[in-house]
């Protein structure tokens, strides 16, 4: 990013970023609400900008469908908010993030190893020493939405209409998008991008350019 042109606010999560702050972690709930009250301080009376990626997608288009007012344009990357997995991505699924949260569950050495050796795996750009059991409660919450209906219920009705742009790497075993969604993002017309990488789409070298772009052509007057 061009220096002076932005100001970006950059939030950590609890239990991440090497830092263990709650052994149990933090219910859905919470954290968008959480979040919520971030967006209202950052924009200081005035819609911000999100960029989610991940975890930060699951809990930042919750907060966004709870205060749309708070949000000017989204940029999502690699999960989307509405998603309807294959059997082959959803046994996919079920496997790496039961291992996790097993990791979650079991803690200590041992729920780091296996965080860590599944960290390995995937690919994840984060320094092993920051890896740890305690990130894992969010496998708990997101099984727990699920059983309960919770995570229907964070997203329902949301297909915003504001600016937006969604990127997802191309070179993973299963995707974390439907086709529905891509459909809405290029019938609010948002853009759509697919990368050469893995699920960190911020590893491709054009990705800081792309993202300049769009946040320069759909800059609020």
């Amino acid at each position: 990013m061009v220096e002076g042109t932005y100001r970006c606010v950059r939030t950590t999560l609890p239990n991440f970023d090497g830092a263990r702050t709650s052994r149990r972690g933090h219910p859905t709930e919470a954290i968008v609400d959480a979040v919520v009250e971030l967006l209202r301080e950052a924009g200081g009376g005035r819609p911000v900008t999100l960029v989610l990626h991940d975890w930060g997608c699951y809990w930042g288009h919750a907060a966004h469908h709870r205060a749309p007012e708070l949000v000017s344009r989204v940029a999502s990357l690699d999960v989307a908010p509405h998603y309807h997995p294959t059997l082959g991505a959803a046994l996919g699924i079920m496997a790496y993030q039961w291992w996790l949260f097993g990791a979650f569950t079991v803690g200590g050495p041992i729920g780091d190893a296996m965080t860590r050796a599944m960290a390995r795996a995937a690919g994840a750009p984060a320094p092993s020493a920051r890896i740890h059991a305690w990130m894992n409660y969010p496998y708990r919450n997101i099984w727990a939405d699920l059983v309960t209906g919770r995570a229907g219920k964070l997203t329902r009705g949301y297909y915003p209409t504001c600016p937006l742009l969604f990127v997802y790497g191309e070179k993973k075993p299963f995707m974390f998008h439907s086709a529905s969604w891509l459909r809405h993002v290029q019938k609010a017309g948002g853009q759509i991008a697919a990368l050469p990488v893995d699920h960190w789409v911020m590893k491709d070298t054009s990705f800081v350019r792309l993202l300049e772009r769009w946040l320069a052509r759909t800059r609020p007057s």
